[in-house]
């Protein structure tokens, strides 16, 4: 089984997630439209909620749970015919859902996804310090997406029938699932984790539409922000070359023989090139090494010295020394080029961000690369932020959907002229922007709209019933 690559999968997985890469025009979409109903928030405000609840809360790991759905149920998840029928479900139109055809007998997956989803903490394992970081196997990933998609039938089958308690309580278990995932500490497991979130969010946009379901704003509202945290996946990628190469730790002071130096450059070449070709790329000899080397020794002792290094110090030490450390320093100036504008809000480091993608991309500026560490291994990262605002904006929509509800449960079922007229409860702003959504209202149809975030841009039509 080829690994999964936490850093180099990335462009990869940012696609299977269905993201965009740089460059890509935003493709024009017609607007969403949705159909909604007055309905004042419920008494008590918190009655609903997304996330188990803490009296619900189990004491346990959840990554046992999850482990124990597929061991147990391995013929379910092995019938292709009914992996079909559960897509099908997923997105069938509400009616075809109430016939008495439609039944999805989950039986023990039912009860540890539940049981899951209610445990405390989520320890997946990962073996960071025992395995290199980019050969670490991610199998459990795929299983969990399975788990939301069957999650997902569930609860639209209850929001087809009307039960709609049963509805809430299937949601938290797949929201659940993408908490679990994130804490994972991978970038992958945090995007996995937003697929899944996104899943269950097509599912309450489908709920809120319903005449006579309750009002969600207070369950949205209660939920984290972000939704999904990348936080521990980007301080892990961090130190992703120094945990899967750790004699590349401490290259600038290390003291070797000259014979020592080159054992390891080479070492480092075969462990990297094997792990570029496992992720698509053709597995260079040494000869290319030798050849990148000879071409950017005298490029890399410049930039050492450019950047404070004694000259003297920089000519005396063997040439793998100078490549490896050269292909260090530049690797790490990037890297950080890019992921420190992760810690701003999103629309203060967007730019910033396609700025050092750009460099890195193109190389320009004062490094360029020896050995192409960065440009292989920081791909997408900007996809990666504007995933999880993306996620954001979903919750937000969904949360201004709820705004609306309330607003014509107070007002007659009229949708307001403005968003400064929903006074009952807060309105959020656009996580891309910072600021209110673009909101306008005319013969009844409100558009709501924002700019593009990976290749779309938001697109809204709402209508609300009259009575």
């Amino acid at each position: 089984m080829k690994p999964f690559l936490p850093g180099f999968g990335l462009s990869l997985v940012c696609l299977l997630l269905g993201g965009t890469s740089a460059g890509v025009q935003a493709e024009e979409k017609s607007p969403v439209k949705l159909t909604i109903h007055a309905a004042a928030e419920p008494k008590p405000a918190l009655k609903h909620q997304l996330l188990p609840g803490f009296a619900e809360r189990i004491d346990g790991n959840a990554a046992v749970y999850y482990g124990k759905v597929t061991a147990e149920q391995m013929s379910f998840f092995s019938d292709r015919e009914l992996a079909d029928k559960i897509e099908k479900w997923r997105v069938a139109p509400l009616e075809d859902l109430r016939k008495d055809d439609v039944n999805l007998k989950l039986g023990t997956i039912a009860y540890y996804l539940d049981r899951a989803a209610r445990c405390k903490y989520c320890d997946w394992q990962l073996p960071f310090r025992d395995e290199p970081f980019f050969e670490i196997l991610l199998p459990d990933l795929q299983q969990t997406r399975q788990f939301a998609r069957i999650l997902s039938a569930k609860a639209r089958i209850h929001i087809a029938r009307g039960e709609y308690d049963q509805a809430v309580k299937t949601l938290q278990s797949g929201m659940a699932i993408s908490q679990h995932v994130t804490a994972g500490e991978t970038i992958i497991n945090g995007l996995v984790g937003i697929a899944i979130a996104g899943i269950m969010c097509e599912q309450v946009t489908e709920l809120v539409q319903r005449p006579d379901a309750p009002n969600l704003y207070w369950a949205l509202t209660s939920l984290p922000r972000p939704l999904v945290d990348l936080r521990k996946g980007i301080e892990a990628e961090m130190s992703a070359v120094t945990l899967s190469y750790p004699d590349l730790k401490g290259v600038g002071e290390a003291e070797h023989s000259p014979e020592e130096w080159r054992r390891i450059l080479l070492k480092f070449w075969g462990q990297f090139t094997r792990v570029m070709g496992d992720g698509g790329n053709a597995v260079q000899g040494p000869e290319v090494l030798v050849a990148l080397s000879l071409r950017g020794y005298p490029m890399a002792k410049e930039d050492l010295v450019a950047r404070g290094l004694p000259r003297e110090k920089v000519e005396a030490m063997p040439v793998a020394q100078v490549v490896l450390l050269h292909t260090m320093q530049a690797y790490e100036e990037l890297r950080d080029d890019i992921f420190k504008w992760y810690y701003v809000p999103y629309a203060d480091g967007a730019a910033g961000i396609a700025e050092a993608q750009k460099r890195v991309d193109s190389q320009t500026g004062a490094w360029r690369e020896t050995i192409p560490l960065a440009s292989m291994l920081l791909p997408a990262v900007g996809n990666v932020r504007s995933s999880v605002v993306k996620l954001d904006r979903q919750i937000a929509v969904l949360r201004l959907i709820e705004a609306l509800r309330i607003h014509g449960a107070l007002h007659g079922g009229q949708l307001p002229g403005s968003l400064n007229d929903i006074t009952a409860v807060p309105v959020p702003l656009d996580p891309a922007t910072e600021e209110p959504f673009v909101y306008s209202l005319q013969n009844n149809t409100a558009r709501l709209q924002g700019p593009e975030l990976r290749g779309a841009a938001l697109n809204y039509e709402i209508t609300m019933v009259q009575k």
